[in-house]
């Protein structure tokens, strides 16, 4: 494990976010042990990865496949004190953020789902939950968790809407999950940084372009 977080840490050496990072073997929710870190003063880019979540959750409380070792199960604090309403955009940037890291091994057909789906040929691939704190009107810490498919076979995913998800492995992708947290993360922190820097029409057009239309 050591040598591991060596290597992580190593490739995540400019990057902004991830920086500290907690790595467990198995936890509830990614989400709820970084709120719970939040609400004691966590800093910005604190990020939790967890092997295997027995609680993992997308959207109205879906239940998300977070079987250990097969994905990333990961969750970066953000304190962007953004207005209330730009809670919305976090969640695009982060979509875009996780196309971008996936498009670096080629996938073709790369598509954002409104509001959090990540597709690839038209089946879902990953997806992004993000769950902000909102004081006197504005963003006091946004959650933002990010699950990836990465070496699930089809079998993995049992009764679990057949046909309508697939991995990194099921697309013909040899990437390992350290190699997809590492990107990912890398693209996030670009995308956020745009976004400070009031670049946020850049994020905007990079969604729309990657719109899933069915």
């Amino acid at each position: 494990m050591k040598r591991r977080l060596q290597k992580i840490r190593i490739a995540l050496k400019d990057c902004y976010l991830g920086q500290p990072m907690l790595f467990l073997k198995e936890t509830g929710s990614t989400n709820d042990v970084l709120k719970a870190r939040a609400e004691k003063g966590a800093p910005e880019g604190f990020t939790v990865v967890a092997d295997c979540q027995t609680r993992g959750r997308g959207r109205h409380g879906r239940p998300w496949l977070s079987l250990s070792g097969k994905g990333v199960y990961m969750s970066v604090l953000l304190r962007s004190n953004w207005p209330a309403t730009d809670g919305v955009f976090l969640n695009i940037c982060a979509s875009v953020a996780v196309a971008r890291a996936l498009e670096h091994w080629r996938l073709k057909q790369v598509r954002l789902k409104w509001p959090n789906d990540v597709m690839v040929n038209g089946r879902k691939i990953a997806g992004v939950l993000v769950e902000p704190r909102i004081m006197r009107a504005a963003i006091e810490f946004a959650v933002v968790g990010i699950g990836v498919n990465v070496l699930h076979r089809e079998n993995d995913f049992g009764s679990l809407a057949p046909g309508l998800v697939t991995s990194l492995r099921n697309e013909g992708v040899a990437a390992n999950c350290d190699q997809v947290l590492v990107r990912v993360l890398n693209e996030l922190d670009i995308c956020y940084t745009m976004a400070r820097q009031d670049d946020k029409s850049r994020i905007l057009q990079e969604w729309s372009r990657r719109k899933f239309e069915k």
